[in-house]
């Protein structure tokens, strides 16, 4: 004799939805803030004791701003505008935050109720009731509407995380924004340091050049001897090398300044001009304000947060 047991459904039913449940749990995890701050000693190896600290905000939203107009040189601002523009670096950077953005907007939109139209225009031949064929045209149309339930928070983790990357994505280009001005400023003054200096040489050229014509005509008429003459052309050799060399060196730092801007090197030019940029007056208290605005640091956050939302989605 066979016996069959049978259990009621419903006794199963606890226990499928608690397996459900179980298995659409995310994986715990610590959570990461935008304020979480590393624990600072009280005192360091070789701090004075008592001395204190400044506990500084992160400010990666706050306006820079023309920190290049500190230094009052007008060549050097319109290189920085040009370089805003013309940069190709910029126009990556700001490429990929459009990009950023446009994937949030997608994100959200998937949280929104959905809705769809379709239409279709079909031309075929029908039959009448003589038996004779006559085309005749069928236009359908439709209408679709969805909405997604988000039962498990996956929706508002995914734009969660969109929104981090975008966050991430305009730090970047804040980022890449003050390096090439800073790389601007910088090959700037590099050159207009080699252009003086190049100048001197090319005075000290010419004035070695006159005291070798001199020389010369002193040895021809028995004044000096030829040692004299040979040490001065030594000297002439050796500062046309240098003046060489240092054209050479504008040259290069010109080519730089013109892939910064975004312009040919071949119609790129900085005349030589006497320096007109001055040292700006750097504010007390500004070092520990610059770490606290490094934008690659809030860009690394920003992802870091972004990874644990999509965590989440998975």
């Amino acid at each position: 004799m066979t016996t069959v047991l049978s259990f009621p459904a419903a006794r199963w039913l606890p226990l499928a939805a608690a397996l459900f449940l179980a298995g659409c749990m995310s994986h715990p995890l610590a959570p990461v803030t935008a304020d979480a701050a590393l624990p600072v000693p009280a005192h360091f190896s070789n701090s004075a004791e008592g001395q204190n600290w400044t506990t500084a905000a992160p400010a990666e939203a706050q306006p820079r701003g023309a920190w290049w107009l500190g230094f009052s040189d007008p060549v050097l601002t319109g290189l920085v505008e040009r370089a805003a523009d013309g940069n190709t670096s910029i126009q990556e950077a700001a490429a990929r935050l459009a990009e950023a953005r446009s994937l949030l907007r997608t994100a959200d939109a998937q949280r929104a109720p959905q809705l769809g139209v379709s239409t279709g225009a079909v031309r075929q031949a029908g039959i009448t009731t003589t038996g004779s064929a006559v085309p005749a045209t069928v236009v359908t149309a439709g209408l679709n509407l969805s909405y997604e339930l988000d039962l498990f928070g996956r929706l508002s983790k995914a734009s969660d995380a969109a929104r981090l990357d975008a966050q991430a994505r305009a730090a970047l280009l804040q980022s890449t924004r003050l390096l090439v001005q800073a790389e601007v400023a910088q090959t700037y003054l590099q050159l207009r340091a080699v252009q003086a200096e190049h100048g001197l040489v090319t005075a000290s050229l010419a004035a070695y050049r006159d005291t070798l014509h001199l020389t010369q005509r002193r040895f021809q008429a028995g004044d000096v001897a030829e040692l004299d003459v040979a040490r001065v052309q030594t000297e002439v050799a050796a500062t046309e090398a240098e003046a060489l060399s240092l054209a050479q060196q504008q040259a290069q730092l010109q080519h730089a300044l013109a892939v910064l801007v975004g312009e040919v090197a071949s119609g790129f030019a900085v005349p030589a001009a006497a320096a007109e940029a001055a040292l700006p007056v750097v504010p007390p208290g500004v070092p520990a304000t610059v770490l606290a605005r490094r934008p690659d640091v809030a860009a690394a956050q920003a992802s870091i947060m972004a990874a644990q939302a999509r965590v989440g989605v998975a």
